[in-house]
């Protein structure tokens, strides 16, 4: 048997005893027991990234109409926005959601406690909270913040309301993504804390930042630059290259957190094989090389995870005089 017979034929075994587990349960014990045991086989294949994303296809030929009835397996497998993680599906993240069928419901539970999700509600409560502490601590009187990939904007919305209203009126939020939608939620949620006056939104190219001329219109003198998720997604050089955006956009006492999932994400075969899920993983030795090439002094910087461990940020301050 070949190698691609040998894969095949554990796709198969692990899809068909799936759908046999799944047939007739409707406890939350059961599906959970039946969603770990299929992952554990396909993770037996060792393929990961893309290499894995043709044999996917096999095991949703067979369950797919199990799977489907996931409202966050579907919405991660088939995209409806063009992308994994759109900024619905992290607020339901937040939210906690689940549709209403009964079995849809309890593959909704079983996602919402995979290790990346939490991962993802705990940078958002971070950032919040990191974001309220270095505004009350400013000495300026407005605190500018720019999210990069702001999405939601949930971790903007909680460092809001984590201020007493004199603070919060200081604050001063421009959101930058692709997406004019996730920039309308975004800032329908903000509009309920803040004043209108003190959001900005810019629809850009996320991924062409550090060539485009009109960076300089909204990336100079901030106070805090926030990008949470999109380097998941940025090869190592156009990585580099935003962050020394996003460092030379800083003034004195200014901060950069920048996110990147770590290798050890134990959702990843969950997250590929039945979501075609796919993240640039970086560990802390890569996020220092980047920080290197960024020509960010090792003494102005850190590198922590988020409660979990899955989520590692790239912290950065720009000294006080420089």
């Amino acid at each position: 048997m070949s190698v691609d017979d040998e894969i095949t034929s554990i796709v198969r075994a692990a899809a068909e005893r799936l759908v046999a587990d799944l047939r007739g349960i409707s406890d939350q014990e059961s599906v959970d027991a039946a969603l770990d045991r299929c992952i554990s086989a396909l993770a037996t294949t060792n393929l990961w990234g893309k290499e894995n994303q043709g044999p996917s296809y096999e095991l949703w030929r067979i369950a797919g109409e199990v799977l489907e009835v996931g409202g966050l397996q579907h919405r991660a497998r088939f995209k409806p926005r063009g992308y994994a993680g759109d900024f619905e599906m992290l607020a339901d993240f937040w939210n906690h959601k689940s549709v209403d069928s009964p079995i849809g419901r309890l593959f909704d539970r079983y996602f919402l406690k995979q290790a990346a999700v939490e991962a993802v509600r705990a940078r958002m409560e971070w950032a919040g909270a990191t974001i309220a502490a270095q505004c009350t601590a400013s000495p300026h009187d407005e605190f500018r913040v720019v999210s990069i990939g702001s999405g939601p904007g949930i971790d903007l919305f909680e460092a809001a309301c984590t201020l007493e209203p004199s603070q919060r009126a200081r604050l001063r939020f421009t959101l930058v993504d692709m997406e004019e939608a996730a920039l309308d939620a975004a800032r329908a949620r903000l509009d309920s804390i803040v004043a209108q006056e003190q959001i900005v939104v810019r629809r850009e190219n996320l991924f062409r930042l550090a060539t485009s001329r009109k960076t300089a219109e909204f990336l100079s003198d901030v106070d805090f630059v926030l990008c949470t998720g999109l380097f998941d997604y940025l090869a190592d050089d156009v990585a580099v290259a935003q962050l020394q955006l996003f460092w030379n956009a800083l003034r004195p006492g200014g901060t950069l957190m920048v996110g990147n999932f770590a290798p050890q994400n134990p959702t990843r075969a969950y997250m590929e094989w039945l979501g075609n899920w796919y993240l640039i993983y970086r560990d802390v030795a890569d996020l220092a090389q980047l920080a290197d090439a960024a020509a960010i002094p090792t003494e102005q910087r850190r590198i922590e995870p988020e409660r979990t461990g899955c989520d590692l940020f790239l912290i950065a301050t720009r000294p006080e005089s420089y």
